[in-house]
Parts: structure tokens; sequence; C-alpha cells
């Protein structure tokens, strides 16, 4: 299911999910909701008072169950396009604050300096797409400019006082890339698990199963049409925000391209 709602969030804009989303529910949910009538509840055309109750009650607690599961994964899915946005902001400082060690140095350093910004480069025009594409993956070109890097920044600390702090910080700038790197592709690849799916379409169909009880009518049945196509638009901003590396959601790319300015 996962794989299903990742595809469909990367094949269509985000406009374009809403929709989509938003017409498959109400297809789903009036289809089922016909379906039931003519199949099942004209067996028992006449009911009492206190089961009419019980079918609204079951009907009303079976919504604002799939409410909160949907709930549950907006929240999930906006607490994760926050937490990604930070670390990548967070990796945009500590591209500055490497950069601007190795301004310092000098012309000894401009090769590594280089090699920063093409880094730089490579993340924001190269890894985002391959982050937002199935299979989701870093690019090869971040990671030779990220070895280059590496080499660079060994041979001068090699020429460097052993007691200098900079020395240290050089290390430290550049690990602490290299592991907030790994957090934008553990966040591309977290998706929201296969049974909140599971449970959501289960409440959903089990709701229009209920709505199913009276003979369809064409206020009845608009009315169903709308509140299905309701929960779809709800679905589909899920869909929208659940990928952090894609689309009018998500996470700026010029936060590390600019980072860093060249030299």
């Amino acid at each position: 299911m996962s794989d299903v709602v990742s595809s469909l969030a990367n094949s269509l804009p985000h406009l374009a999910i809403l929709a989509v989303s938003a017409i498959a529910f109400a297809i789903f949910g009036g289809a089922i909701a016909l379906a039931i009538n003519k199949l099942w509840f004209q067996r028992w055309p006449k009911h009492s008072a206190f089961e009419d109750k019980l079918a609204d009650t079951a009907h009303t607690s079976l919504i604002g169950l799939a409410a909160f599961v949907l709930a549950l994964m907006m929240t999930n899915g906006f607490a994760s396009l926050s937490k990604t946005e930070e670390v990548v902001r967070q990796e945009g400082v500590d591209i500055y604050r490497l950069g601007r060690e190795l301004d310092a140095l000098g012309p000894s350093a401009r090769d590594a300096r280089q090699a920063l910004a093409a880094y730089a480069r490579s993340v924001a025009d190269d890894e985002w797409p391959r982050l937002a594409a199935l299979p989701n993956r870093l690019s090869p070109l971040a990671q030779k400019n990220l070895d280059d890097l590496w080499r660079l920044v060994r041979g001068l600390q090699r020429g460097m006082d052993p007691r200098d702090p900079v020395r240290g910080d050089l290390s430290a700038d550049l690990t602490q890339i290299e592991t907030l790197r790994e957090s934008r592709l553990a966040a591309a690849t977290s998706n929201i698990p296969n049974v909140f799916w599971i449970i959501l379409l289960l409440l959903v169909a089990a709701a229009s199963f209920l709505s199913g009880r009276e003979a369809p009518k064409r206020f009845g049945m608009q009315v169903n049409l709308i509140h299905m196509a309701a929960i779809g638009l709800a679905v589909g901003l899920v869909i929208s925000v659940n990928n952090p590396f894609r689309g009018q959601t998500s996470v700026d790319p010029a936060i590390i391209r600019g980072a860093l300015s060249e030299p």
C-alpha cells in the first residue's frame, strides 16, 4: 500500500493528487453504499427506532474513528516534513561553517573549498530529484564530491599543527554533514505503515456500508458522495506531504544551494 501511495505522490502534481483521491473515495464509498443497499439491507426494509438509533451511533463512531486515523497520519506527515526541514537547515549551517573555515585557511584550502561548493550543487541539483523519485536514493555524484572533500581535508590536516583547534573542527563539520545527508535519505524512505492505510480503508468501507441502510435517493447519494470526497481530499493531503523532497510542500533545495556562495 505504501508503494502505491509513493508512486502516486511521485507521478502526479499535488492538485491532481487531491482530485484523484477525492474522486476515488467518492466512487469507493458511493459504490459500497449502493451495492450494500441492494444486496443486503433490502432484506430488512423495516426496523425499530432503537435499531435506527444504534445504526446512526455506529455510523457516527466509524466516521469519527476514520477522522482520528487521518489526523494521526496528517500529524505524522507534517511532523516528518518539519523534522526534515530542520535537518536540511542544519546541514546548510554546517556547509556554511565548513566553508568559512576553509576560506580562513587561504589559498592552500582552495581545492577543498571548490569541492565543498561542488558537493552543495550536486545535492541541490542531482540528489534532491533522486530522493523524490522511487527508489529513493542518494546521488553518486554528491558522494564523489564528498569523498574528494574528505581527501582534500585530510591533506590540509596533515600540514596543520595538531594543537590547532581548526584541525578538529574541519573533521567535526564534515562528519556532521555526512551524518545529516544520511538523515535525509532516512526521511525520504520513511513511509506511513501499511496498517494505517488498511485501517483507514476498512473504516471508510464500514461507514459506507452503514450509509446504504436506506434506499438510495438523489439527495442522500449526493450527501454521501460529498462526504466521501471530503475524506478523499484529506487522504490526498496526507499523500502530498508524505514525501518531503517533491512538490509544493517539499523542503526547498535552495537551503543547501544557497548555503555556500561561489568563491
